[in-house]
């Protein structure tokens, strides 16, 4: 590990007026920039509505208040991910195309399940779909390499 820090400082300090050329660097960092902050904004409002329905899927039994929580939070998650299935498709990734069609299922399937609250195994329904949403988001962090948790990464 050392060798290569060594080696990249070396690099670093004996190489310093090397220039890349590219494409017009001021636009294009401005527009990725942009896109990946509008993205994050998305993708933290689904965080923000998965979070409150994981609080309550410990629950064996579920209020109206409860229900309408997991109605509404499904409701968001689904505008959410299928307008960024729109704007920020990925076709030449099949395995995110997947999981973001599988999080949009999800989602769905969480709504119809709350549509119907007094059938026998409704809460244990919901808790699968929301396992589901879990299960989906996880896999797509491990797909495209992102910690969902990096504090738990900052001493490696």
């Amino acid at each position: 590990m050392y060798k290569i820090l060594l080696a990249t400082l070396i690099c670093f300090l004996a190489f310093p007026t090397v220039n890349v050329k590219g494409g017009d660097p001021v636009d294009a960092p401005a527009e990725q920039e942009k896109e990946k902050s509008e993205l994050a904004e998305l993708l933290n409002k689904v965080d923000n509505d998965y979070k409150a329905v994981e609080a309550i899927t410990g629950y064996y039994k579920y209020e109206e208040k409860h229900w309408k929580l997991l109605r509404e939070s499904g409701e968001n998650i689904l505008e959410v991910t299928t307008l960024i299935r729109k704007k920020y498709s990925r076709p030449d990734d099949q395995r995110y195309e997947k999981l973001m069609k599988e999080m949009e299922t999800a989602a769905e399937e969480l709504i119809k399940v709350t549509n119907d609250t007094d059938k026998e195994g409704a809460v244990e329904d919901a808790q699968w779909q929301v396992r589901q949403l879990q299960k989906t988001c996880s896999l797509c962090h491990k797909h495209l390499k992102i910690h969902i948790y990096p504090q738990l990464y900052e001493k490696k």
